[in-house]
């Protein structure tokens, strides 16, 4: 199996139908998904759609700055982090480049 792709790849090779499709799909699944299984975590449903793999890059940074906390609140901010980024967009990742993989797989399909 390939590798799914983002549906940013499919913006920029110009086949918006693809993106689109992926991009409501995307978010309608995951928000589901997420409501779910983990209450309805506005923040993460929103860096987890809108700004996909960067996302990660928010828990970078925490993890680079992690060690300026005091520890007092040390407990609450992994539990903050954990819970409010790293699950959710870990889920989003996944749904996201499965539903953008099964899109274009069924659009190519639908043209030949």
């Amino acid at each position: 199996m390939k590798i799914p792709k983002s549906y940013w790849y499919y913006w920029h090779t110009g086949n918006k139908f693809v993106a689109v499709i992926s991009m409501i799909l995307s978010a309608a699944v995951t928000g589901l998904v997420l409501a779910l299984s983990i209450g309805f975590s506005m923040w993460g449903i929103i860096l987890a759609v809108l700004l996909d793999s960067i996302g990660f890059l928010v828990v970078l940074i925490y993890v680079a700055v992690r060690g300026y906390l005091p520890s007092l609140v040390l407990e609450q901010c992994d539990a903050f982090i954990l819970y409010q980024f790293v699950v959710p967009l870990c889920i989003a990742f996944l749904v996201g480049r499965l539903i953008t993989f099964w899109v274009a797989k069924l659009k190519w399909f639908a043209i030949a």
